[in-house]
């Protein structure tokens, strides 16, 4: 017998906990050219303005030379990220779309941070971090935070506005919503400070470490709170724990630094009757029976490459 036609919704919500299903759900995960590419030329958007300047983008993209095209033409379809990921991939037919909480990645949004410094295309984001090109994303190359001093000092932005998620959510009705929130390790070592400095002051401050990590875990509980009650399914913590082959602190660290914060937050997910998805990239195999035992939901990705082995896994 034909298994019922299930909604997107129903079918991530299902597949996660295990339950039947009437077939696989898909996500895509677009990066900014892509979603220009495949709106110029193979499946138009529903907006207008998001069809027009994907065609000039990515027309300026390729007549420039691509990766040798001036920092501007690289950046710009950077513009696109948020509608890229989101109402695009719902219109794709994409069982999961993203939201974001804060808008940052909305286009009117994303105008109003950039600028033009001594000729080059700098960003500035909520976080307070400088960015420039780096390839064709917007890397970190001035963090807010230079020291400990810093780190003690460091006010977490207000990133409570949750339009896109209801926009989302009144046009999408059926797909399954992933809202994005800051994971503990990740927005240290690649955002706010560095990984270097970060690993060293796990040895020299790990009282500060401790109580910083607390003060971001109630942060992205904030937004955990806001995005569920605006209409996310998912919460999507970003926190990268793996390099190739092995964990990128020792587990001892990441048990200690790290692990309690991620249980707070997943806590939280459930507490608000939503799922909780981790993106974490790199080697994950020692982390997964902790995961386990924090409740994720959902383990997003499992890379063969960097020694993660699935037979052993499942």
């Amino acid at each position: 017998m034909q298994k019922p036609r299930m909604t997107s919704r129903e079918r991530v919500l299902a597949a996660a906990r295990g339950l039947p299903v009437d077939q696989v759900p898909v996500m895509y995960w677009l990066n900014p050219h892509m979603a220009c590419q495949l709106i110029a030329e193979h499946a138009p958007a529903d907006s207008f303005k998001a069809n027009l300047i994907a065609r000039i983008l990515w027309k300026r993209f390729r007549k420039h030379g691509e990766m040798d095209a001036g920092e501007w033409t690289r950046a710009l379809p950077n513009l696109l990220i948020g509608y890229g990921n989101g109402p695009y991939l719902a219109r794709l037919g994409s069982d999961l779309a993203f939201a974001s909480i804060g808008s940052a990645k909305r286009l009117d949004k994303m105008f109003h941070m950039l600028s033009r410094e001594d000729g080059h295309l700098r960003v500035r984001d909520p976080l307070g971090c400088v960015r420039a090109v780096g390839g064709i994303y917007l890397e970190v190359i001035d963090a807010p935070i230079k020291d400990v001093d810093d780190l003690i000092g460091y006010e977490m932005p207000d990133i409570s506005d949750t339009t896109d998620i209801r926009e989302l959510r009144k046009a999408y009705p059926e797909v399954c919503i992933l809202a994005e929130v800051s994971g503990i390790q990740q927005v240290l070592c690649d955002v706010l400070w560095g990984t270097s400095q970060y690993m060293l002051a796990l040895y020299d401050h790990p009282g500060e470490i401790k109580r910083f990590n607390q003060r971001l875990a109630d942060w992205s509980i904030a937004q955990v709170k806001a995005a569920v009650q605006a209409g996310a399914d998912v919460v999507f913590i970003g926190d990268d724990y793996g390099t190739t082959g092995r964990p990128s602190i020792s587990m001892d660290m990441w048990l200690e630094f790290t692990y309690p914060y991620l249980r707070r937050i997943i806590d939280a997910v459930h507490e608000m009757g939503a799922l909780a998805m981790l993106h974490s990239c790199g080697y994950q195999m020692s982390f997964l029976e902790y995961y386990v035992t924090a409740g994720l939901d959902i383990l997003q990705s499992f890379q063969p490459n960097a020694g993660n082995d699935f037979a052993v896994a499942y």
